[in-house]
């Protein structure tokens, strides 16, 4: 159901985005996911919401740096996400780190 859900949301609207752009977003996108837990009193469908936009966008960015991935590979998302996370580490993009620069701001 959560691929369904993935796949019926990608859309042009990332598509314009690039760069330092894509990768601001991704990391906005992330801290909003993690700041919207179901447990930090905020109902389950903005958290699964918050989730699929993401996901949405770390697709995008990993697309971009041509990592292979589809919304298929999201049946199991934290998995996903953290497969992901790592191979964008590995191409020099620490989300989680630059996540915490932007809050030091």
């Amino acid at each position: 159901m959560y691929v369904d859900l993935l796949a019926g949301a990608l859309d042009t609207r990332l598509e314009v985005l690039t760069g330092d752009d894509l990768v601001g977003h991704v990391v906005l996108c992330r801290s909003e996911m993690l700041a919207s837990a179901p447990y930090k009193e905020t109902s389950a469908y903005t958290a699964l919401a918050t989730e699929v936009a993401y996901d949405r966008a770390l697709l995008k960015l990993c697309q971009a740096k041509n990592i292979e991935v589809l919304a298929s590979d999201f049946a199991h998302p934290a998995c996903e996400r953290r497969r992901l996370e790592t191979e964008l580490m590995g191409a020099g993009i620490n989300l989680a780190a630059l996540a915490r620069r932007q809050d030091v701001r």
